[in-house]
């Protein structure tokens, strides 16, 4: 027996992402919101129910803060709490639901937010734990910082990142390329260099691809003064490479608007 009153559950969700093809459900792999959806369904016999995420991170990537949203009608035996704790339970150990609360069921994680923190943790040149170093990407040599700043600066604000965006798949349309990037900014601790970028939103594979391009910055392989005019070229061809995955977290989704100007990241992501 279900209640008939539709209720909407808002999540945050952890996940390590190195088991998975990102974050949105696709056929025949395993994917973050597929686990959960698989999970969820089961528990309630509702074969027709959608879950939604603010940031459909790619293959790879870890989440600190991943927001999810779904609405349904509760079985009279099991109430909201009760819902939660066995998910959780049910839920494999590299996913984590870490907080939640009841919403207005027409609440969508994917359009109410003001924009996410993403976080990539570098190692210039040196090995660290072993445990760690799924987290990381391990860069040839040590990197120019100041360089780095300089480019990064030049990156930031609203522009066209068509130079930092991965093409859309055969047969999909190109979509527009503008975005606002709130702050890029390089920093560093205890031996390691950390890319943290906050906008709106983020253009497929953008905040791997302007990673990568500082890297290549960082290590002398480009000018750093030339960065403004490869964000100018609109060029996919002009940037670096991405930078690979397992380096890259989703620190923050800000629910409120202008919260992202008091963010401050916590360093290492990975020791939370």
């Amino acid at each position: 027996m279900e209640n008939s009153e539709l209720i909407g559950f808002h999540l945050q969700v952890a996940y390590d992402g190195g088991a998975y093809c990102g974050w949105q459900v696709q056929p025949s792999v395993k994917t973050v919101q597929g686990e959960i959806l698989h999970r969820l369904r089961r528990m309630l016999r509702c074969p027709e129910l959608r879950i939604y995420g603010s940031s459909r991170t790619d293959a790879g990537v870890h989440a600190l803060d991943q927001q999810v949203s779904f609405a349904l009608r509760l079985p009279a035996e099991l109430s909201a709490e009760q819902l939660i704790n066995k998910l959780n339970r049910w839920l494999p150990d590299d996913i984590l639901i870490t907080g939640w609360r009841l919403c207005r069921p027409d609440f969508n994680a994917r359009y109410n937010n003001f924009g996410k923190a993403y976080i990539y943790c570098l190692a210039p040149g040196i090995k660290v734990q072993p445990l760690l170093s799924r987290y990381v990407w391990r860069t040839p040599r040590a990197l120019d910082l100041a360089a780095m700043r300089l480019a990064a600066a030049q990156l930031c604000g609203k522009h066209d990142y068509a130079s930092f965006a991965v093409n859309p798949g055969k047969g999909k349309e190109p979509e527009d390329t503008v975005r606002h990037v709130y702050r890029l900014e390089v920093l560093a601790q205890d031996g390691l260099v950390y890319v943290v970028v906050i906008g709106e939103s983020f253009l497929y594979k953008m905040v791997r691809s302007l990673t990568g391009h500082l890297v290549h910055v960082g290590m002398g392989n480009r000018d750093a003064q030339e960065t403004a005019a490869v964000l100018a070229g609109r060029d996919r061809a002009l940037a670096a490479e991405s930078a690979p995955a397992q380096g890259l977290f989703l620190a923050k989704v800000f629910m409120q608007e202008n919260q992202w100007r008091g963010y401050e990241p916590s360093l290492p992501p990975f020791a939370l």
